[in-house]
């Protein structure tokens, strides 16, 4: 019966399924009559018993394939017996996976305020993209100053004014942006002046409490902005969705005609989802030459909004307990548009993740002997890569086939991530074994560009209590180490970072990663530069609970220490403490002393530091310009923490030309 393979093999045994925008499912899928659909190759590959013996290959020409429903592979998808299944794009060619559906049709709404519309129907997203850039979502002013917290939400409380009337109140969104934290709540209901919020998000993005006598820092008080409502539409580059109604609404910048424009709305959730079960991975797969894009998260604008607790993972659901460590036991991750989970010896290699609206690619529980090579990841909402999980399956699973382990991450680009949640790494390392992470370039991120670890020493063996106010067991009681052990951040380049927050650093670390130095967590060749000078933060930040960590000849150069900065005084919703400014004038001095609630700058940040470390930190050989570990915390700096023949630096020309080179991407790595 003819297929899309030749119906006599060739000596390798190549079979290979074509796919073409112009072609059709009914076609016999090969080079002359491709598929239309990769979900049609996909049936094609899972129905072809010779792949037991054969490499398959599914060659996509260039073109946008958008999926109506995400690809899902699972065991049956599959290559066998060693062999390899491979979605690739044709030689020379890049093909395109997309989530959204194009824009179209546009006319004048406002002539005013320039605002034009199309109809689109009845379409959820987070996202919108005009000739390849993010549009803006529709959004106040920074820190609206008429706004008082309540135990429910906001009240309107400037004299003379009316609240003022917003239509369509359960689509607008709170954010607040505080420190290592963003998080984003959805209105239930305005009425009057008084804004009550919708839970469970609300509660959730509150029960990081404060011990008797301290200001709680980390619930959602300070309020930066309110988003998503068409009144707040009157800048070129924001637009609003009224997804009820069917309507999109958008001032074009100066340099765009919507007549012509290449206009993109995500809708989809998730592009490709590698769903490998306990017993039955999925694995054997290659990507080769693909662009994954225009894809969103729509959780946020649920009921559960996005509570944050750290590097992407967030509160969902209700039952959190209220703590006064600032982190909960049970956060969940933020998913990829690309996601895989119980998955090995799967490869990504030479692709595009770019415009996502959550994390760019992601692998959960049980991925084993998995690599991410030479891929690019870029304006992305959250994470760019995310490896392994933070739960009881992740840090002491029960079955080998649970641990996430011997995974490589090499040669990436990973740019502009963090685009709509601030608090997400470029890299995020969760409990694994030996994964490498090595020879990437990570730019521009707003918080940290590697993160590594979980539990701050909660879940270690001992339960280490590496949090201020933390007590020992508070998590439970655990005998035996975790699965972190033997990883190895190397030969990475990371230029700019803690571009909107404070408290991270280049490469942030939390948490016992191993049960010795010998087989512990190496950070080495790594060189960062280009930190926001206001932010505080370490470079090489090992946090609560780290523990056999070694640093060795890493670069820090062009990274001044920063401050703490709790945003700005004088606002209804302001934190307890927040920051006046560079000045330390008298006038400063007597308003914070006037509105009580005020906490003067203070500096903060280092090459390295953390807060309460476990001990048996090593570091050695570093270039930097300060050799003191630096904390805010109440660190007990008697820990074993060791500064072994550092050298003091003051710029790049005094580094190693030898680390230099060889730090981020590499034009030849082997295959």
């Amino acid at each position: 019966m003819e297929s899309g393979a030749a119906a006599s093999l060739p000596a390798a045994c190549k079979i290979e399924y074509w796919v073409s925008p112009e072609g059709n499912d009914a076609a016999a899928g090969d080079q002359t009559r491709p598929f239309r659909s990769v979900q049609r190759a996909q049936d094609a590959v899972r129905a072809d018993g010779r792949r037991v013996s054969c490499d398959v290959f599914v060659t996509l020409r260039a073109g946008t394939y958008r999926l109506g429903q995400p690809l899902v592979l699972d065991w049956r998808d599959s290559g066998m017996n060693g062999h390899e299944v491979t979605y690739r794009a044709a030689p020379g060619e890049r093909a395109t996976i997309s989530g959204a559906i194009p824009v179209r049709g546009w006319s004048m709404h406002d002539a005013h305020l320039g605002i034009q519309r199309a109809y689109v129907g009845p379409q959820r997203t987070r996202q919108l993209y005009v000739n390849g850039v993010r549009a803006v979502r529709a959004q106040t002013d920074p820190y609206p100053a008429d706004f008082e917290r309540t135990a429910t939400g906001y009240r309107f409380v400037s004299p003379g004014k009316s609240m003022p009337i917003w239509t369509n109140p359960a689509g607008i969104e709170a954010v607040t942006v505080t420190q290592w934290k963003m998080m984003r709540c959805p209105v239930a209901s305005i009425v009057g002046p008084d804004i009550t919020m919708r839970n469970p998000c609300w509660d959730n993005a509150n029960v990081f409490q404060a011990p008797p006598g301290q200001a709680a820092l980390w619930n959602f008080r300070l309020l930066s902005r309110f988003e998503n409502a068409y009144e707040f539409v009157d800048r070129p580059g924001e637009w609003y969705l009224d997804s009820s109604a069917g309507w999109l609404y958008y001032i074009p910048r100066a340099d765009e005609d919507l007549a012509t424009a290449i206009v993109e709305l995500p809708v989809l959730e998730t592009l490709i989802e590698g769903r490998g079960e306990v017993d039955r991975p999925v694995q054997n797969l290659r990507f080769e030459g693909l662009t994954f894009a225009y894809a969103t998260w729509l959780q946020p604008n649920g009921p559960d909004g996005y509570a944050a607790d750290q590097s992407g993972f967030h509160l969902v659901g209700e039952g959190h307990p209220t703590n006064v460590i600032g982190h909960d036991e049970h956060a969940a991750r933020t998913p990829g548009n690309v996601r895989f989970r119980y998955a090995r010896h799967i490869e990504f290699r030479n692709n595009d993740f770019v415009h996502l609206g959550g994390a760019g690619i992601d692998f959960d529980t049980g991925s084993q002997r998995n690599a991410i090579v030479d891929n690019r990841f870029e304006d992305i909402s959250s994470a760019g890569i995310q490896m392994g999980g933070v739960g009881a399956d992740d840090h002491h699973p029960g079955l080998d086939a649970q641990v996430t382990r011997d995974n490589v991450i090499t040669n990436n680009l990973v740019r502009r991530i963090g685009r709509e949640y601030f608090d997400a790494a470029g890299i995020y390392i969760g409990f694994t074994t030996r994964t490498t992470v090595s020879h990437n370039d990570i730019l521009d991120v707003p918080w940290s560009g590697i993160a590594i670890g979980w539990g701050w020493g909660l879940l270690d063996e001992g339960s280490f209590p590496g949090l201020p106010n933390a007590t020992q067991g508070q998590w439970g009681q655990y005998d035996t180490p975790s699965t972190s052990r033997g990883n190895r951040i190397v030969h990475n380049r990371i230029k700019g970072f803690l571009s909107e927050l404070w408290d991270g650093g280049a490469i942030y670390t939390q948490g016992a990663q191993g049960s010795s130095l010998a087989d512990g967590e190496l950070i080495a060749w790594n060189v960062a530069s280009g930190k926001r000078p206001a932010a505080g933060g370490n470079t090489f930040y090992t946090d609560g609970g780290s523990r056999y960590v070694t640093l060795f000849e890493n670069v820090s150069y062009n990274n001044v220490p920063g401050t703490t900065n709790f945003g700005p005084c004088g606002l209804p919703s302001a934190l307890p403490w927040c920051r006046l400014g560079e000045s330390s004038s008298a006038l400063d001095a007597d308003r914070c002393s006037s509105l009580a609630l005020c906490w003067l700058v203070i500096p903060y940040g280092g090459d390295s530091g953390g807060c309460v470390p476990h001990g048996d930190l090593l570091f050695v050989a570093n270039y930097w310009a300060s050799d003191a570990f630096a904390t805010v915390c109440p660190t007990n700096l008697t820990v074993d923490i060791v500064h072994w023949d550092n050298h003091i630096i003051t710029g790049i020309i005094e580094a190693p030309a030898r680390i230099l080179r060889e730090a981020g991407r590499q034009r030849h790595l082997p295959p």
